[in-house]
């Protein structure tokens, strides 16, 4: 079954990830570049605009968290391929409600639509969990890797359509109705081609959308697990501090357009393509996931520190590969570190509790990062990541023996 579920479930993730991977070049721009005609914050001060970019952004993620272990959970119960198809449906529509939003500069609609595609964005557990279905233990990192791999291309497709598309169009609200297509194609795949991985169904038991939370207490009482869960935490929200914000660096540092955003992020996701096709197969074959994150943490955290310093452009390109590489490396051997230290019939759970602590930082970095650089000034967000991510680095490598 796995030769058959891992191409599918790479497809699935692609698609999805080239609608989500549209929004990156547009928000700076509707939120932070008074030039553009699609810019919708005017008479806002430049902290205004980058608080309510936080806001957005971290809306986002704060869905995410709430509905991450509940959908593991629930395709414990019901089946992978029922829910996720579900989320798929879901985020398309919300695609299009974003384009709308955007069509009639309603701020409202633009949220309310976020937190909807949050909500359904959140199905990469269920994802994950049918990968660790059909797997070997000591084969997840390099699956996982397919993850990462559809993430990568999405990064490639998705920021170079929308921004484009938005630049040719001169419409900030055109990618957003193309997204919505691509939603409503995945569920239609998904339907005809997904098989069930899932076919021992767990009992039934309630759900509370304080699972997050929940998840988030038991993690950190599982004193085995902690220090994996503590160190995927504290590496995610280091991770989201560069995310959150570097769209709003390249704009309003060097003056970007939203083609020039989109064809940055489809540089970064080519390295990122590569890292996870080939490097990390290379690399997973010969040392442990403990030796790859000893080295690739450090690399990431230097790279985001510099970021915000580069004089020129031209630098910003050069510096890419080495966060984008290590940085591939890092979230798929985190990943497989938590799939190994969970039964079979608990990869749902457990990885709806991982997503759960990378969406929590989704929900609160964005908020920081809007804060921080307006009071601090743009170099604050890529600063505190770097420092997190040496923190993440200590919890695994010194704090934890």
């Amino acid at each position: 079954m796995q030769k058959k579920v891992l191409p599918i479930l790479f497809v699935t993730l692609l698609i999805d990830t080239v609608g989500i991977g549209m929004i990156i070049p547009i928000i700076p721009i509707i939120f932070t570049d008074p030039n553009s005609p699609s810019f919708l914050l005017h008479g806002y001060s430049q902290s205004g605009q980058y608080f309510i970019a936080g806001i957005l952004t971290a809306l986002f993620g704060l869905m995410q968290f709430i509905a991450s272990p509940i959908l593991g959970e629930l395709s414990d119960v019901y089946g992978r391929k029922r829910l996720l198809t579900l989320g798929v449906g879901v985020l398309a529509f919300s695609q299009l409600l974003f384009g709308f939003g955007v069509e009639i500069a309603s701020l409202g609609l633009l949220f309310f639509s976020r937190a909807v595609a949050g909500f359904a964005g959140a199905n990469i557990s269920i994802a994950q969990a049918s990968i660790a279905d059909v797997t070997l233990p000591q084969d997840r990192a390099k699956n996982f890797g397919l993850i990462g791999a559809a993430f990568g291309v999405g990064f490639i497709l998705g920021p170079l359509l929308g921004g484009w598309i938005a630049h040719v169009t001169g419409d900030a609200a055109s990618p957003f109705w193309l997204a919505g297509i691509f939603g409503i194609i995945n569920v239609l795949f998904i339907s005809f081609f997904l098989p069930e991985t899932h076919t021992e169904k767990t009992e039934r038991r309630s759900f509370t959308f304080l699972r997050g939370i929940h998840n988030i207490v038991a993690a950190f009482r599982d004193v085995d697990a902690r220090p994996v869960y503590l160190t995927s935490f504290l590496y995610a929200s280091g991770f989201v501090f560069f995310t959150s914000f570097i769209g709003i660096l390249l704009v309003s540092r060097f003056a970007l357009s939203e083609a020039s955003v989109g064809t940055y992020f489809g540089v970064a996701g080519i390295w990122m393509v590569v890292t996870q096709l080939f490097i990390i197969r290379i690399l997973s074959g010969r040392y442990r996931e403990r030796t790859i994150l000893l080295w690739s943490f450090p690399v990431v955290a230097f790279a985001l520190a510099v970021y915000p310093f580069v004089p020129r452009i031209a630098f910003v390109y050069v510096l890419l590969p080495f966060f984008a590489v290590p940085q591939g490396l890092s979230m798929a051997n985190l990943g497989a570190l938590v799939s190994r230290g969970v039964s079979s019939e608990k990869q749902g759970a457990a990885l709806g509790i991982n997503s759960s602590l990378f969406a929590f930082s989704q929900g609160v970095i964005p908020l920081i990062a809007g804060v921080s650089s307006g009071a601090i000034g743009i170099q604050a967000p890529f600063i505190a990541g770097a420092v997190l991510i040496v923190f993440a680095w200590v919890v695994l490598f010194v704090a934890a023996k």
